[in-house]
C-alpha cells in the first residue's frame, strides 16, 4: 500500500537520521547566539612548535633539502589579550570570513564566490552544552574531501576574529582594517605572467592595519590555518596538525618584511574545529612594531590618490638580515617594502582596504577606482555574468538606521533566507566619491555607535556589525502562496 505523505508546515522541523533537524528560525537563532572561543597561547605550546621545527629541519638536512626560514622567536601573547575566552556570535565568524575573502579572486563569479562563502556554514556552527562555540552535527560529520576546504576556510573565519581581537586589545583606540596579502603584493611584485612561480612564495596570508586619524599605521602580519584533529594523547606532540600548521605560519610569517628586518609583529593561528570543548584558537606571535608614515589629509601622498602599481621591486637577495653572533649579515629571498616605499605601501594598504569595503557592499566600479591594474581593477570594471554578479542597490533598515549594500537570496528547505552585506550610508558615499580619507575621521567617530544592541533586538535574524562601518545580515522571507490554478501556454 502506498506510504500517504502531508505536506510539512513552513518553520516545521523534518527528522533526519532519526535526529530532529534544525528549522530554519532555529539555524538563524544559533548563529545570532553569543558563544565563548577558546583561545589558547602557552610555553608548552611554544616549546613543541621549536621541537618539531627542530625535527623538521633535521630531516630536511638528511635528504639534501634547503632549509626553511622562520621567525627567529615565537612568544605566546599577553594574558591580557587571551586570558579569557572571546565571546562571539557565529555569524560574526562568518561575518570575518567573508571580509576575508571578498578580494581573495577576481573572477566572473565573484557575486557568489566571494560575497556569499560564508552562507554554507551557516548550519554548520552552534553552541554546545557549555555555552562554547562548536561545529553541529552536520557540520562535524562532513564528507573527508570537504574537510579540508571547511578547516581551510571556517580558519580564516576563527583566525581572522581571534588576530582582530588581540590587535585590537593591543591598540584599543585603533579601527582594524583586514587585507588580504596576494591582493596587496600584486600591486608590487608582479605574481603573475613570466614571474607567476613567486605566486606559490612563503608570504603571510592577511595584513591587519590598525589605524586612527592622525596617527601613524600599525600593521601585524596573520597566518591563519585549521584542522579537524580530534584531542586524543597524541594532540600534544611535536608531530600534531595543530602545531605543523603553526611551524608553516612561522614560514609563511618570515617570507615577508615591511622595513628593517624581524620588526614587523606576526600572528600565527592554528584552529581546532574539534577541539576540547569545542573550538579552539591556537595562536603564537612574534613581537614586533611597524609604523607606516603617517598621511594629512589634502596634502601629497593622502590616500584619496590614485596610486600606480610598482611591479619593478626585486624580490631575489631583498630581505637583508643583519649579523646576529657568529653568523654574518646576508641577504635572503623574499616580499620587501624598502623604507623609501613605506609611504606608498600605506596609501596603498588604505585603498586596498577601501575595494574591499565597496566589494563587500557590491560596489563594481566603484571598488575598481581603489585597485591598481595588476590588482584586478579590470575584473571590477566589466560585467559580471548573470546569478553571479553582485550589485549596490539593496537596503536594510535595523532600529532607526538605514544600511546600502547589496543581497543574495538562497535556501534552507523550504523557507528564502534573504542575504545582506553592507555599509553605513553615509560611510559608503564617502568612499564612492573618493573621500577616503574623510571616511576614515567619520567612521572613528561613528565606531562607538555601530554595536546598537536595542537596534539588534528588533532585527529578525542574525546581524554583525564592524567598526569599519561593514554590516552583514540574514532574515527570513515571508512565506509566497503557490497559486492553486496552473497555467497553460
Amino acid at each position: 500500500m502506498p506510504r500517504t505523505t502531508f505536506p510539512r508546515r513552513p518553520g516545521q522541523a523534518d527528522t533526519v537520521g532519526g535526529c530532529m533537524a534544525r528549522t530554519a528560525r532555529q539555524i538563524l537563532n544559533a548563529l545570532a547566539h553569543q558563544r565563548s572561543v577558546h583561545v589558547r597561547s602557552t610555553a608548552e605550546l611554544a616549546a613543541h612548535v621549536d621541537s618539531a621545527a627542530a625535527a623538521i629541519d633535521k630531516k630536511r638536512r638528511e635528504t639534501g633539502q634547503e632549509v626553511a626560514r622562520r621567525k627567529p622567536e615565537l612568544r605566546t601573547v599577553t594574558r591580557a589579550e587571551c586570558s579569557r575566552p572571546i565571546e562571539l556570535t557565529p555569524w560574526q565568524v562568518l561575518h570575518a570570513l567573508a571580509r576575508g575573502y571578498v578580494l581573495a579572486s577576481q573572477g566572473m563569479g565573484r557575486g557568489l564566490a566571494e560575497h556569499w562563502l560564508a552562507l554554507k556554514y551557516c548550519e554548520a556552527l552552534h553552541g554546545n552544552r557549555a555555552g562554547s562555540m562548536d561545529l553541529t552535527e552536520k557540520g562535524s560529520s562532513s564528507e573527508r574531501w570537504y574537510k579540508a576546504m571547511q578547516a581551510r576556510e571556517l580558519a580564516v573565519g576563527f583566525g581572522l576574529a581571534a588576530a582582530e581581537h588581540i590587535v585590537q586589545q593591543r591598540h584599543p583606540d585603533h579601527i582594524v582594517s583586514v587585507v588580504d596579502t596576494s591582493t596587496v603584493l600584486r600591486a608590487g611584485w608582479a605574481l603573475g605572467g613570466a614571474q607567476r612561480d613567486k605566486g606559490s612564495r612563503p608570504r603571510p596570508d592577511y595584513l591587519i592595519e590598525a589605524w586612527k586619524p592622525g596617527e601613524p599605521s600599525k600593521v601585524t602580519f596573520v597566518a591563519c590555518r585549521g584542522n579537524h584533529q580530534k584531542p586524543s594523547k597524541r594532540t600534544s606532540r611535536t608531530g600534531s596538525t595543530t602545531i605543523q600548521q603553526l611551524v608553516k605560519g612561522s614560514e609563511l610569517t618570515e617570507g615577508m618584511q615591511i622595513g628593517p628586518w624581524n620588526s614587523t609583529p606576526c600572528l600565527m593561528l592554528s584552529t581546532e574545529l574539534m577541539g576540547q570543548g569545542g573550538v579552539v584558537v591556537n595562536v603564537l606571535q612574534s613581537p614586533g612594531e611597524v609604523l607606516l608614515p603617517l598621511r594629512t589629509p589634502g596634502a601629497r601622498g593622502n590616500a584619496d590618490e590614485e596610486i600606480r602599481d610598482k611591479p619593478g621591486i626585486p624580490y631575489p637577495n631583498a630581505i637583508r638580515i643583519p649579523a646576529n653572533g657568529a653568523k654574518r649579515a646576508r641577504t635572503v629571498d623574499g616580499f620587501q617594502v624598502p623604507e623609501n616605499d613605506l609611504d606608498w605601501f600605506g596609501q596603498l594598504l588604505a585603498r586596498t582596504a577601501a575595494a574591499g569595503f565597496t566589494a563587500f557592499a557590491g560596489g563594481g566600479p566603484t571598488t575598481a577606482r581603489y585597485l591598481t591594474a595588476r590588482q584586478g581593477q579590470k575584473h571590477y570594471a566589466a560585467p559580471t555574468f548573470a546569478a553571479t554578479s553582485s550589485f549596490h542597490d539593496a537596503d536594510i533598515e535595523v532600529g532607526d538606521k538605514k544600511y546600502v549594500g547589496t543581497d543574495h537570496v538562497f535556501r534552507m528547505e523550504t523557507m528564502r533566507i534573504e542575504a545582506f552585506s553592507g555599509m553605513v550610508p553615509e560611510l559608503y558615499e564617502l568612499i564612492r566619491d573618493g573621500r577616503l580619507e574623510e571616511y576614515r575621521q567619520a567612521a572613528y567617530e561613528l565606531r562607538s555607535k555601530m554595536h546598537n544592541s536595542q537596534a539588534v533586538g528588533k532585527w529578525n535574524g542574525p546581524i554583525s556589525f564592524h567598526e569599519d562601518g561593514t554590516v552583514m545580515a540574514l532574515s527570513i522571507l515571508p512565506i509566497r502562496r503557490r497559486s492553486t490554478s496552473r497555467s497553460t501556454f
